[in-house]
């Protein structure tokens, strides 16, 4: 996208930045959509390679009497697929510099004018994983208990969710220990088991305390059974809390004590810009 703010200013989009003017590249067929829906005309589609793609605007038409400025805009388009992880998870970077950029700084037959690149990336686009975080409130082994931990991968269902698979990365908080367990690839439409005792078995005296499931994939649920053991005299279960996937918080934040925007206190409340992180109205 280029937005022109002297009418005697034209630049266009070139496949090199040395010698004569080359043929504009060839624009894309669809130009994509901006806000509210308005498209911007003469967008081109970049060659990626090896993770990183250059367009290179050459100026053609100046006025020398006038000064003027030029902005430049950079669209990320992508085909979502939880199911084989793609994208990539990362954070895309865009530096703008001038052209020709050389790293020749003394006088020499090449390239006049010529720059040093000195542009400093800037984070534009982050990839995020799809993750389902779940709350275990109350586990222990100790005192004679022991508690057994069912989390399944459910998007294999009748409506025609693309299956995900993925672990978990299991992180205990309480006052004998602190610290994460890896779970193996649970795929969809599986459960993974464990007990706390065989998990946690070099813990001395026993763990109790809180668990908080952080898994690679959506539509992750979990169950906790608490007994005695051999369960003979005192037994219960529960489901774990799903928490808002906290990379969805808007502030960067993690949680935040406040209800959702998607909660019944802020229906009818607009514009909606999803469900953000909150430390509240946690569902099973």
């Amino acid at each position: 996208m280029l937005s022109l703010t002297a009418c005697l200013l034209h630049t266009v989009l070139t496949p090199t930045e040395t010698g004569a003017f080359s043929q504009p590249s060839t624009p894309v067929s669809t130009n994509p959509p901006g806000v509210g829906g308005v498209t911007y005309p003469g967008t081109s589609q970049l060659t990626v390679v090896n993770g990183s793609a250059s367009a290179i605007w050459e100026e053609i038409v100046s006025d020398p009497n006038t000064f003027a400025s030029l902005n430049f805009g950079v669209y990320i388009f992508y085909t979502a697929s939880p199911g084989t992880n793609s994208p990539a998870l990362g954070t895309t970077t865009v530096n703008l510099s001038y052209s020709p950029r050389s790293t020749v700084t003394t006088a020499s037959q090449i390239n006049v004018p010529r720059f040093a690149d000195t542009s400093t990336a800037t984070n534009i686009f982050t990839v995020v994983p799809c993750l389902t975080t779940l709350l275990f409130p109350f586990v222990t082994n100790s005192s004679g208990f022991d508690t057994g931990i069912a989390i399944s991968s459910t998007s294999t269902d009748p409506f025609g969710t693309t299956p995900q698979s993925g672990t978990c990365t299991l992180n205990w908080y309480g006052t004998a220990f602190t610290g994460a367990t890896p779970t193996p690839t649970i795929n969809s439409g599986t459960s993974f088991t464990l007990l706390v005792s065989t998990t946690l078995n070099n813990v001395t005296g026993g763990f109790t305390g809180y668990m908080i499931a952080v898994c690679r994939f959506q539509y992750a649920h979990g169950f906790a059974f608490i007994s005695d053991l051999g369960a003979r005299n005192l037994a219960m279960g529960y489901l774990a809390l799903v928490i808002p996937d906290p990379t969805s918080n808007n502030t960067g934040t993690g949680r935040v004590a406040s209800p959702a925007v998607c909660g019944g206190a802020n229906q009818g409340v607009a514009p909606w810009s999803g469900c953000v992180a909150t430390g509240e109205n946690l569902s099973e």
